[in-house]
């Protein structure tokens, strides 16, 4: 379920990219058509403008009150003032003509104002001449026919380059209509388009931050609710977070937890181990100590008390940083019940069932590494009549009292089992024959020694020097079993060494 959820966290992400790459996209075509469209209105009416403008000071300086004008007068009037302003009219219209043929021109328009500029030529040597002291003697209409210029080719050449300034003007009006066209569709692309695949990967990505914040309050509060006790800790022990479980665990509150390191959690004599163990964790995915491999790790209590503690360790990266996750669990309740499995819950022994597990294990030892190994099974002799006589308490506390004689008498490393009613096993490493012989009648000279009611002991003894990998833990209970029997059949209070001829005469 988590994984399909980044999957899809993954999609979304790849989705929104490709949305924003597209409104980028969108936005930037959109920008480059109304640029363009904006650019190629300011060129082409700048240039039909300044064509027009030139085109209309060219009718100015060539028609009334230009150079034309002035030039008829003088013909007709011989007045020196309208001379100069011929004159001055004709270098206005040449001027207005080279500034046109500096212009974006077709070859229409060039034509066109080459033929102006013939005629305006032909004026120009007509002026001349009537300039002249011999036409001053001619009658006006003389001198009229004259000076007269064919102008008609001028007149068709400015009407060609009016209709030619009305034609650029509609194809860039038609130019512009065809831009804003595209500029329209784009954004109406936009509108209709990427906007709506916009507002869904929004939509999407909403959707997608609220599951992601339910994760999260989901993992906060099975953080806070678990059992066990977890912390989070930097590669230096720093304590980062914890939950609600490692306050009560630790007796410690949360705001003094993480100003603590880990170690401060550790009893004195550990924390050097410790914090090796934690540097060699790091980069590790995931180890866990705890009794069963053979490492018992201890926490420690505000209190000062000793916690036995289960850990599971796991190391985390994140960039260039390392992390430690541990989860903690208190197994005092687990150590208890594991006590209550293994020991009788009278005497505080070793029960039946584990005190054979542990002599097999002392026999699979033993054989392994070829070491000698005694076996003693003690009955408590007149134990029925005094129970019958005294009460179950009185045997209880008989009971008890023989217990606390065994433990006291072995050695920290012999195992102490209740095996039947009044029956007790002893099982001794390393304890060869005679020594387990001088240890078995210690026993029975000192409790008879201690003892009240007449108590006693009767001891079957075994030993094996070399254990045989075919001798099981039933066999070697039978024949201490059989030394048990003939102690008892002469007469109890006293230790019989086991000897094969004892399992014929028990059987």
């Amino acid at each position: 379920m988590e994984r399909r959820f980044y999957w899809q966290l993954g999609a979304l992400l790849l989705l929104t990219i490709m949305v924003n790459f597209a409104l980028f996209y969108w936005n930037t075509f959109a920008i480059q058509k109304s640029e363009q469209l904006n650019a190629n209105w300011q060129q082409i009416t700048s240039s039909n403008l300044e064509k027009a403008v030139l085109l209309a000071k060219l009718d100015q300086n060539m028609g009334y009150g230009g150079f034309i004008h002035h030039f008829k007068n003088y013909v007709l009037r011989r007045d020196s003032r309208y001379l100069l302003g011929a004159q001055t009219g004709l270098s206005q219209v040449y001027d207005s003509i080279s500034a046109l043929k500096k212009l974006r021109l077709t070859s229409e328009e060039v034509s066109a104002i080459d033929a102006i500029e013939s005629t305006v030529r032909t004026y120009a040597i007509k002026l001349s001449e009537a300039q002249s002291e011999k036409l001053r003697e001619l009658s006006v209409e003389q001198l009229d026919q004259l000076v007269r210029v064919d102008d008609d080719n001028a007149e068709r050449a400015q009407q060609s380059l009016r209709a030619s300034l009305r034609s650029s003007n509609h194809q860039a009006l038609v130019l512009q209509a065809k831009l804003r066209n595209e500029t329209l569709s784009t954004i109406k692309l936009g509108a209709f388009v990427v906007s709506p695949i916009v507002c869904l990967a929004a939509i999407l990505n909403m959707i997608a931050l609220w599951r992601i914040a339910v994760l999260f309050r989901e993992r906060d509060a099975l953080f806070e609710v678990t059992p066990d006790s977890i912390l989070y800790c930097d590669k230096q022990g720093k304590i980062i977070r914890v939950n609600k479980a490692t306050e009560e665990l630790f007796g410690y509150s949360k705001a003094q937890l993480l100003t603590m390191k880990v170690e401060d959690l550790i009893p004195q004599p550990y924390r050097s181990h410790h914090i090796h163990l934690r540097q060699d964790y790091l980069g590790k995915s995931k180890m866990r100590h705890s009794k069963k491999d053979g490492l018992e790790i201890v926490g420690l209590h505000k209190n000062g008390t000793q916690l036995p503690l289960d850990i599971a360790i796991a190391s985390i990266n994140h960039g260039a940083k390392d992390f430690l996750i541990a989860i903690v669990r208190d197994i005092r309740q687990e150590e208890e019940l594991a006590l209550k499995a293994e020991r009788d819950y009278l005497t505080g022994v070793y029960n039946r069932r584990h005190a054979y597990s542990l002599l097999e294990d002392e026999l699979t030892r033993a054989n392994r590494y070829r070491r000698p190994l005694s076996v003693l099974l003690i009955d408590l002799d007149n134990f029925k009549p005094l129970n019958d006589k005294e009460g179950h308490l009185v045997g209880d506390i008989a009971l008890k009292n023989l217990c606390q004689f065994l433990n006291e008498s072995a050695r920290p490393t012999d195992i102490i089992g209740r095996w039947g009613g009044d029956e007790f096993l002893i099982v001794c490493p390393e304890t060869a024959h005679h020594s387990v012989m001088s240890f078995a009648e210690r026993l029975v000279k000192e409790f008879a020694e201690q003892t009240e009611y007449g108590l006693t002991l009767s001891i079957g003894v075994v030993a094996y020097d070399f254990v045989s990998d075919k001798l099981s833990a039933n066999d070697c209970v039978d024949q201490a079993d059989a030394a048990l029997y003939r102690a008892k059949s002469r007469g109890r209070n006293q230790a019989v060494m086991f000897e094969p001829e004892l399992m014929m005469a028990s059987h």
